[in-house]
């Protein structure tokens, strides 16, 4: 890059960049505004470096991110506004920053470019090495584990510094990975499972008890908070008009005359005269239900009961309005969404609770009696551990609802796991919604307290702070290049020692209580290499199975795809090829082998002992993994005893990856990258998210290439060798939380 600039005459500074000239240097100010960025991201830290990058005279910035807007997205996420709900967030919040970018004078002034990808990171076809290496240093915001490792391999390949972020409520971390500056990459130490939900999942689309449980507590903020807009559940006219008017434009247009949307579906029955889907079928009956429990009422200092002993009347009205609340959340709203055509696409179609099980509601008696009149936890045979039914669940609603208007404690503190109502409340609540959506399995108040005790929210200001820090590392890595360009020229003898990244840049957490010197950020050394990783040190993995129920296909999509991230992988057994993806790649040449169990593949099978190589060209990256053989699998009783029994699970859910890869315990984290953790698996994990994330990462190394062929005449990627660095953990422990977003 050039260093001459009009960034070396202070009178045609801008006035916004004449501080970070006098900080950084002309120089640097002037690399600033000719470098290209790639930032991955736009939810809830995007934003946050959007508006850094654009203020601190970034000029040429690509966006990647697959998600929408959502309106519960509003609330942190700065950049977006209500009539932008259901927009691309990279395209809107591209637009918001180049109007934040300072303006050049006119004879100067090429023109800002901030230019959005609404997309999947993981699309090779579009943002592959080649891409990526059009970049000088690119910055993830992203909220999940399948794209940030995907990220991580892209930049590795093309040999692109990578600033990686995360956060998770209070805690963040930032640090900076670079294949030639020998630092530890993102896959070098454990990644627990991640575990980030968007609301738009919790509130319409939910696949997993925890996204219920999520749900519920959330419906617990709504019914008893101080504050009913705190819950990302409330439904304001303004919100559901933004909503409104997103479903219209992508459905194609405004309803005909016959009171039918353009595409054809009825538009739900609607409840207290909602209209033009304006009004919440339930907003209204929940504010009706709290002003008549005394919630709202307590804000001004009424401390008296609602519900005094023997008032009957009182009792009667408490149960009419919980029920009319609950059929409006668990049928009315649920036969709505259904004929907006929501689920449409849906595996299994949500089921409204039936009438049957919501008359229990008005009949539920507390304080003894028959045991079937009685909310479970106050019948002879309850335990903890027991498993509700609907009926059972809306008995157990109605008896919470009894006991708020009978609390002189008026509004309820927030949710603890701790508290006996609460804990009723959202296990009967996140159990009713599972049933509705027929999510497996249903949760016992036990192991409900054990999911929701692990749920965090997403805290703006941890995102502004981590992106702040990464614009920060921006800096010293354009300075280190700098240093590189000016070693190059001949102009400074000491550059070689300053393009170190690993001298100049640092891995920084972002604490919630401060250190013994007062500070609530701690930078350390970026960590080197570990020497173990399979993505930057070519180590070898080590995978148990039963290889006589296994077949090619299992293997493929749960441990090779899912498991380890590979992309367009090849195959080989025996040295020879039995799979192969990737572009000019016929996939009915290898679709036969396929259903084949491991033993039965071409060259000898996968047998105990056996070693297969995998490859993606995509990403650079190749892997040795060393086959056992196990046909008899244990796990841990159900009843806490510590015995063992047979393993019932899905044989495809029988495996162990060691040895040589890092595998983290699943745990319950999530966010936005420090400390994000399990998420038992979902699905979803493995789809781009939104914002806010969990885990950070590290970088790579530098090792020799050496060229090979492969069995089959092709020349196959360059095989890289260890130089035996060995692994710095400085990772900072944390407990298992589940973060929404």
């Amino acid at each position: 890059m050039s260093t001459d600039s009009s960034a070396d005459n202070t009178t045609s500074c801008p006035p916004l960049l004449r501080g970070i000239r006098s900080a950084l240097g002309p120089a640097l100010l002037t690399q600033i505004l000719e470098s290209k960025i790639l930032l991955v991201g736009s939810g809830g830290i995007g934003c946050e470096l959007l508006k850094n990058l654009a203020l601190s005279g970034f000029r040429n910035v690509d966006v990647i991110d697959l998600d929408t807007i959502d309106v519960s997205n509003l609330n942190r996420q700065f950049l977006f506004r209500s009539q932008h709900v259901g927009m691309p967030k990279c395209v809107v919040a591209s637009e918001a920053a180049l109007k934040m970018v300072p303006p050049l004078p006119s004879q100067q002034d090429k023109g800002a470019k901030y230019t959005p990808y609404h997309g999947n990171v993981c699309d090779n076809s579009k943002f592959n090495v080649p891409y990526v290496q059009t970049f000088d240093l690119v910055l993830n915001a992203l909220d999940n584990i399948a794209a940030r490792r995907r990220v991580n391999r892209l930049c590795l390949a093309a040999n692109v510094p990578l600033v990686e972020a995360g956060t998770s409520g209070y805690l963040g971390q930032v640090t900076v990975i670079d294949k030639s500056s020998n630092t530890e990459c993102y896959e070098c130490q454990p990644k627990p499972t991640q575990k980030v939900y968007p609301i738009c999942t919790i509130r319409s689309t939910p696949s997993q008890p925890v996204h219920c449980i999520v749900w519920a507590k959330e419906m617990y903020k709504l019914c008893f908070g101080p504050n009913v807009g705190d819950s990302m559940l409330f439904e304001d006219e303004e919100s559901l008009r933004a909503e409104k008017a997103a479903e219209d434009e992508k459905d194609g247009g405004d309803k005909s005359a016959n009171g039918q949307e353009s595409n054809g579906t009825t538009t739900a029955s609607k409840t207290d005269g909602e209209e033009s889907g304006e009004n919440s079928t339930y907003m209204d009956l929940i504010v009706g239900l709290r002003s008549l429990l005394g919630v709202d009422n307590a804000n001004e200092g009424d401390e008296k009961k609602v519900l005094e002993s023997g008032d009957d009347a009182k009792r009667k009205e408490v149960l009419s309005k919980a029920h009319e609340s609950l059929t409006a959340l668990f049928v009315t709203e649920i036969e709505k969404q259904i004929g907006m055509d929501r689920y449409k696409t849906a595996e299994k179609v949500p089921v409204p609770v039936s009438a049957d099980d919501l008359a229990k509601c008005n009949t539920i008696i507390t304080g003894g009696g028959e045991d079937h009149l009685l909310p479970p936890t106050e019948r002879k045979d309850y335990a903890p551990t027991q498993i509700w039914s609907p009926s059972d669940c809306i008995q157990e609603l109605a008896s919470c609802f009894l006991d708020v208007a009978a609390s002189p404690d008026q509004p309820l503190p927030e949710f603890d796991k701790d508290d006996d109502m609460a804990m009723r409340f959202v296990t009967a609540a996140s159990n009713l919604r599972s049933y509705v959506f027929q999510i497996d399995p249903i949760q016992s108040l036990y192991s409900a307290k054990g999911i929701a005790g692990n749920i965090i929210p997403a805290i703006a200001t941890t995102n502004a702070i981590v992106a702040g820090l990464q614009v920060l590392q921006c800096f010293h890595i354009l300075k280190a290049q700098l240093s590189t360009s000016s070693n190059r020229d001949g102009d400074d003898d000491g550059a070689d020692e300053r393009s170190n990244l690993k001298k100049t840049c640092r891995y920084t957490y972002c604490l919630r209580d401060k250190t013994r010197k007062g500070y609530y950020l701690q930078p350390t050394t970026l960590p080197d290499p570990n020497p173990n990783c399979f993505v930057c040190r070519n180590a070898i993995i080590s995978l148990t199975l039963n290889t006589q129920e296994w077949t090619l296909d299992m293997l493929l999509s749960r441990v090779i795809k899912k498991e380890l991230g590979f992309h367009e992988p090849t195959i080989l057994v025996g040295g020879d090829i039995v799979y192969e993806e990737g572009e000019d790649i016929d996939p009915s040449e290898y679709a036969i082998n396929l259903p084949k169990k491991l033993v039965n593949l071409p060259s000898g099978g996968v047998t105990h002992g056996s070693v297969i190589r995998i490859e993606d060209y995509s990403q650079d990256l190749e892997v040795d993994v060393n086959v056992s053989h196990k046909d008899r699998w244990m796990m841990k009783a159900d009843d806490d005893s510590g015995k063992e029994k047979v393993d019932d699970r899905d044989e495809i859910d029988k495996f162990e990856i060691g040895g040589k890869k890092p595998v983290a315990v699943a745990t319950t984290t999530d966010s936005s990258g420090g400390a994000k953790e399990n998420m038992a698996q979902d699905p979803a994990a493995d789809e781009e998210g939104d914002d806010d994330d969990i885990e950070i990462i590290v970088d790579d190394d530098t090792p020799k290439k050496t060229a090979v062929t492969s069995s089959n005449g092709k020349k196959r990627k360059p095989v890289m060798e260890e130089d035996g660095n060995k692994a710095k953990k400085t990772k900072v422990d944390t407990d298992e939380v589940v973060e929404i977003e």
